[in-house]
Formats: structure tokens, sequence, C-alpha cells
């Protein structure tokens, strides 16, 4: 599930925004222009930003997510705005797409799915520390050694490296991973993740973590 983090001055339309994209499985989150954007975005990883730009402190957050040097990632910007925004004296270097107010819910889904697809194909090297995932080429180095996994090592891997710090149970990453039809047990998780860490877990590496009762989240960036 795609996570978008909306950023707005008027809590309503941050809903308005939040519920039609819900429906169509992304995960949104919420934050006040006043907020700390940035430490915001590196706690919770979202894969994209719609930032409603409506004056100087909508300016001053699209700074922060394009220019800053504590964002280590590019991550993609759609701007909302009025008419009356777009004609204003302002730096929009920064937008990777925008709409225009009042907008066609269709027309905002259609433009965040393009968006991250498009920057989900320029990250086809995933750096995480020691570990690389090549997505392009299906491998996976830690250290500069090439690490030789299955199918499914390789695509549990995958997903919990792409949602960093989030938590999936058991139930979740069988469906996620294995799929629907799937009728094995959750032990088929465990037995999976304990493989995965002898393969790319050494030296003191840590990659993987266990939470107790639930199931398993890879390990976020300090």
């Amino acid at each position: 599930m795609s996570s978008i983090l909306i950023i707005t001055k008027e809590t309503g339309t941050a809903r308005k925004v939040q519920t039609e994209l819900s429906k169509w499985g992304f995960d949104c989150l919420i934050a006040s222009i006043k907020d700390r954007i940035v430490d915001r975005v590196i706690r919770e990883g979202p894969e994209m930003v719609i930032l409603e730009m409506n004056g100087q402190a909508s300016q001053s957050v699209l700074r922060e997510l394009t220019t800053g040097s504590r964002i280590k990632r590019k991550l993609p910007v759609m701007a909302i705005m009025t008419v009356e925004t777009l004609n204003q004296p302002g730096d929009f270097l920064g937008v990777d797409d925008f709409i225009l107010s009042p907008y066609d819910d269709r027309e905002l889904v259609a433009r965040a799915k393009k968006l991250l697809q498009k920057n989900n194909q320029k990250e086809e090297i995933m750096r995480l520390g020691d570990l690389v995932i090549d997505t392009a080429n299906c491998e996976v180095r830690v250290e500069g050694r090439l690490v030789e996994l299955t199918f499914k090592e390789y695509e549990l891997l995958k997903f919990l490296a792409q949602d960093r710090g989030r938590v999936y149970s058991r139930e979740a990453l069988l469906n996620k991973v294995w799929g629907y039809d799937y009728f094995g047990g959750d032990r088929t998780v465990d037995v999976h993740v304990r493989r995965l860490r002898s393969k790319i877990e050494f030296s003191g590496q840590s990659f993987i973590e266990t939470v107790r009762n639930i199931g398993y989240r890879f390990k976020k960036s300090k």
C-alpha cells in the first residue's frame, strides 16, 4: 500500500483528499502546514507528498522538502493550487505535478498513481546501509557481496524494505508476499525470515526486527 503525506492549511481539505485516495488503497497521513514537516517525513517515510500551495508557509515547506539535506531520497511532490495561487509570484520548481482546485476526484487519483509509478520506476536501486537491493536485476548485495536468495526470500525482503519501519503481521505478509490463495500456516513466514536473516545479517548487521506478538518490520535507518 502506497503511503501519501497530505499537507494542508485546512483540516477539511486534507480529510477530503484522504477520503478519496483511501478508496483506492492509498494509506494517507495528514499534516498541518505548521507541523515540523521534515521530521514527519523522516519518521513516517511517505512515498509522496500532496501539498496545498497557499501562501509563504507552503513555499517554505516546499523548499524544505526539495532542497533540504536531511531528506536523503527524492520525494515526489504534487501541489494543489488555485488559479490565483498559480498566477502569484512564487517558486514552484520543486513541484513534480499539480492539480487546480476545484478538481475532479478521479483526476486527483490518476495523477497520484502516475506520479508514484514514475518515481518507483526511477528507484531501481534501494540502498539501505550496507544492504543494496537492485530491483531491476533482482539482486541483493551486503557489504558488496552478492547474496543468493530464493524467489520468496527476495520478495519478502523487498516488500519489507519498501516500507521501512512499518510493522506487518505474519498474516499480512502471507497475503502480500504469498498471495491470498496461499493456504500454508503463518509459520512459513517465520521460516523464511530466519533463513533470510542468516543470509543477509552478519558482521553484527541487523536489518529485520521481530515485533513481539505481532510480526516483523524492516529496521528504519537512523
